[in-house]
């Protein structure tokens, strides 16, 4: 199977395309996996326009993504996103498979080393990790902390090893940026809980994990194969549990590790995934599946999304082809949603025009803020 995957764009929306689809054929690729979070072009329309291949989405910010998603995703073939955003998939009749991008059992290992920290968590610390490190370390937990700012970053192999050297690494399940940004509603809730990653690094490297309570734990493992809090007196007693009993810390470090590797490595998890996609037939056009209509909110973000990639005064003239695109977008809205998009795209071309000519393109801000 040759894959093609799509994360970085070129310059502009059309010549994006172009370039894809001539790479396609050159290489003679039969499969795209589009990695679709918080990816600029890579919309319904995008993905309908690449051509001859069966198509993959991925997502793993779908918890706040849904909406706008799931519209994207009706002109692929497959989805891959969390366990619980499978299931949402799967309502409306689309193929989803489960996905962990921390998953490689031949990088995340146990590499049999003496385990000499008792506690590890790593990661950034917000308000209210904070606070559960606080109260743990005021009852006599000895707890590592790395990844939390500049001064303590790790490599990824120095992470192994210490998650290697870990009786116990702590997990948090809670989003941290105290908002959720739903599409189309947008910041309604503080935050939610949602799948971590952390959880398979440490299972494939042999240590035991206690974890903050997470809905989509119940669908990998059992009660007894992945221990769960839910407040700070809970997370306590958890952490005190295994370290005062050595053969029971042994005995749930095997459990959990066995579970993780066996059904969440890497190798494991895509083959269901290559073996569906094996049985695909290429087709020239994606079909729409169950979806009846896209909604206006959406068009409205596809027609930004396709105008400002990489757009200056200097490349004015040469981006106003792109406007023809809007034409293909809006053309099944009514007049006065058409009109709206039109004017709105109008503006936005001007502005930012002059806007990214004169300010530094940044790698995007970070919404964590340190708390240690």
């Amino acid at each position: 199977m040759n894959i093609l995957h799509i994360r970085r764009q070129f310059i502009n929306y059309l010549d994006t395309i172009k370039e894809i689809n001539y790479f396609i054929e050159k290489n003679k690729i039969d499969t795209v996996f589009f990695d679709v979070d918080y990816q600029k072009f890579i919309n319904f329309y995008f993905i309908k326009k690449i051509k001859k291949v069966k198509k993959v989405m991925m997502c793993l910010d779908n918890y706040e993504r849904h909406n706008i998603n799931m519209l994207t995703a009706s002109a692929c073939d497959v989805v891959l996103t969390d366990v619980i955003s499978v299931l949402k998939y799967k309502e409306v009749g689309k193929k989803a498979f489960n996905w962990f991008i921390e998953a490689d059992g031949n990088f995340y290992k146990d590499i049999k080393v003496h385990k000499s920290i008792d506690v590890l968590f790593f990661g950034k610390i917000n308000n209210a990790r904070k606070d559960y490190i606080n109260f743990i370390q005021k009852n006599g937990i000895k707890l590592k902390i790395v990844g939390n700012n500049q001064n303590n970053m790790v490599s990824d192999q120095e992470l192994v090893e210490l998650i290697c050297k870990s009786k116990i690494v702590l997990n948090f399940s809670k989003t941290t940026w105290d908002s959720i940004n739903n599409f189309p509603e947008k910041n309604l809730f503080f935050n939610q809980y949602q799948l971590k990653g952390r959880i398979i690094q440490v299972g494939l490297c042999g240590t035991a994990c206690i974890s903050e309570y997470a809905p989509h734990h119940e669908l990998l493992y059992n009660s007894n194969e992945l221990i769960q809090f839910k407040s700070k007196k809970e997370c306590l007693f958890q952490i005190q549990d295994l370290l005062n009993n050595s053969k029971k810390l042994e005995e749930y470090s095997k459990i959990f590790s066995t579970k993780t590797k066996n059904f969440y490595e890497d190798e494991k998890e895509f083959k269901k995934i290559f073996d569906y996609l094996e049985k695909l037939k290429t087709r020239k056009l994606i079909a729409e599946d169950n979806l009846q209509k896209i909604p206006y909110w959406y068009n409205r973000i596809c027609a930004k999304q396709i105008l400002l990639r990489d757009l200056r005064i200097t490349r004015f003239f040469s981006s106003i082809i792109n406007f023809k695109e809007l034409l293909y977008i809006a053309k099944k809205s009514n007049m006065l949603a058409l009109m709206v998009i039109f004017i709105e795209s109008f503006l936005n071309f001007i502005y930012y025009s002059l806007l990214n000519t004169i300010r530094t393109k940044s790698t995007g801000k970070n919404r964590y803020i340190d708390k240690l």
